[in-house]
């Protein structure tokens, strides 16, 4: 592509040895990925500023720079243009540079705290049922149709391969898009050049404040998604901050909102919630009537993911029977409550319920499902979020009969520091409860204590697969230790 049609994508400062014509065969902001013909952008970054690597991606073939800070050098025979904030720039060159692949397909992006992955499959599983190809990105998983693409960790990647792995849907004859839109990807731009059809907002509470920092920063960074919104935007109106959303979005747009909850002043309301551990009837009401529908995953949250998902699948034309057929029989979501079978004479749940609110909404459904103790065990991740772990631990003494905390990627943190955070407050609710230091111990020490009719809760890690330590990151698979403790406990009561 020639540089002058990608430079249409920006407002430019500046340029530099001006060769418009030249033709642009890359786009890269790692230096080690320059090679000829590179259109190379520089981006400040908290660890390193990629404005240092400058002269590498020339030494490796670039032949134009975007920048935003002053250069150390200029060669004449590389073009430089300044931008205000290269961060923000890479997202429009990348949606220049791969054709606005998401501008030619139906994409809803979700963001909140709680919700977003069980949203995005829902969402997934019903355009499926009416015989459309789907692409997803998301924090488990990125897919195009029923192919695993990789996400490198990242809920939301980096905006150049946001918008290539869009492009690769759209070749892949892709007709809809269900992205989560993390807050960290909003704050660093990574969304930059997706056309977005509908923004759903499922909540905002307690987490990534080691990051924003405030409530208020945090907010913010979510509220940015519904700036890029053309269709129309669908708030939890439940919410205090989705409710404040509302309003700013009816100040400053012209978008459609929609709202969504149990409260009967939203315009989609669920009523009548029956739950069972095989899933959830509810009644929901819609602008146009009544209609009962069974989720086949249970919860009170479920619910309000299925409400926004049936808001966007009905505002797509798709028929309210196809719907509920795909809602009657939608698999359970990885990691998502999820009630592994096993032989014990307890349940066990798995949830990856890792801040304040999703543990307690998730220890809440618990209850209203299983008749039995519940049994908890769970931790904090290390690294992150501080002021959350005794809010945490205090939830936990308030709906678990008996409490275990223990390990949950502790990372360079002492692992029992993190574990005595978060009982200072837990030991404010109950006195049932222990310390393992070791997540698998832990499960096993949880499992013990079960007694038949129980329920066993694993919190925190869901669909991880790893446990993050100081010095190395481990293999851990949740479902294995859980089934590896009912084996263990057999065998042990078999002598």
């Amino acid at each position: 592509m020639k540089l002058q049609e990608l430079l249409q994508a920006l407002k430019i400062i500046e340029i530099k040895n001006n060769r418009s014509d030249c033709d642009i065969k890359k786009i890269c902001y790692n230096s080690k990925l320059a090679d000829k013909d590179s259109l190379f952008v520089a981006i400040p970054g908290y660890v390193t500023d990629g404005h240092r690597y400058i002269e590498k991606a020339i030494e490796q073939g670039a032949c134009a720079i975007v920048y935003q800070n002053e250069c150390a050098k200029y060669h004449p025979e590389v073009t430089y243009i300044k931008v205000a904030d290269s961060r923000y720039a890479l997202g429009l060159l990348g949606s220049a540079f791969f054709g606005n692949p998401s501008g030619s397909m139906v994409v809803a992006g979700i963001t909140g705290t709680n919700g977003k992955t069980s949203l995005t499959y829902m969402l997934k599983s019903i355009f499926e049922q009416q015989g459309k190809k789907c692409g997803l990105i998301g924090t488990i998983q990125n897919l195009i149709g029923s192919e695993v693409i990789d996400n490198r960790g990242r809920t939301t990647p980096e905006s150049l391969e946001v918008q290539e792995i869009i492009r690769e849907m759209k070749d892949a004859d892709c007709s809809h898009l269900f992205m989560e839109v993390s807050s960290h990807g909003l704050a660093l731009e990574r969304v930059n050049g997706v056309d977005f059809d509908y923004g759903i907002f499922t909540n905002l509470t307690q987490d990534h404040l080691d990051y924003h920092k405030t409530f208020e920063n945090y907010f913010k960074a979510k509220a940015k998604l519904f700036d890029q919104v053309n269709k129309v935007n669908i708030i939890n109106g439940d919410d205090p901050w989705g409710q404040k959303l509302c309003k700013i979005l009816a100040a400053k747009t012209e978008v459609p909102v929609i709202t969504y909850g149990t409260n009967p002043q939203n315009d989609y309301f669920a009523k009548e919630m029956i739950f069972e551990t095989r899933g959830t009837t509810f009644t929901l009401v819609t602008p146009t009537g009544e209609e009962q529908l069974f989720l086949n995953i249970p919860g009170e949250f479920m619910v309000y993911n299925a409400m926004a998902a049936i808001i966007v699948a009905l505002n797509e034309g798709i028929p309210l029977a196809v719907i509920k057929e795909t809602l009657k029989k939608i698999p359970g979501i990885e990691g998502r409550m999820e009630i592994l079978k096993t032989d014990a004479p307890f349940d066990i749940v798995i949830d990856y319920a890792h801040s304040p609110d999703s543990l307690e909404k998730l220890l809440q459904s618990v209850r209203k499902i299983f008749t039995g103790r519940m049994v908890l065990v769970f931790g904090c991740n290390g690294d992150r979020d501080r002021e959350k772990r005794p809010i945490m631990g205090r939830i936990a003494g308030t709906y678990a009969d008996v409490v275990v905390v223990t390990s949950d990627n502790p990372a360079s943190e002492n692992p029992m520091d993190i574990i005595d955070a978060v009982v200072s407050g837990v030991r404010e609710k109950t006195d049932q409860y222990a310390t393992v230091e070791v997540r698998s111990d832990g499960v096993y020490h949880g499992a013990a204590l079960c007694q038949p009719g129980d329920v066993l809760v694993l919190a925190g890690k869901g669909h991880e697969k790893q446990e993050i330590m100081k010095n190395e990151t481990l293999y851990y698979n949740e479902w294995d230790t859980a089934r590896e403790a009912v084996a263990r406990l057999k065998i042990k009561a078999e002598n």
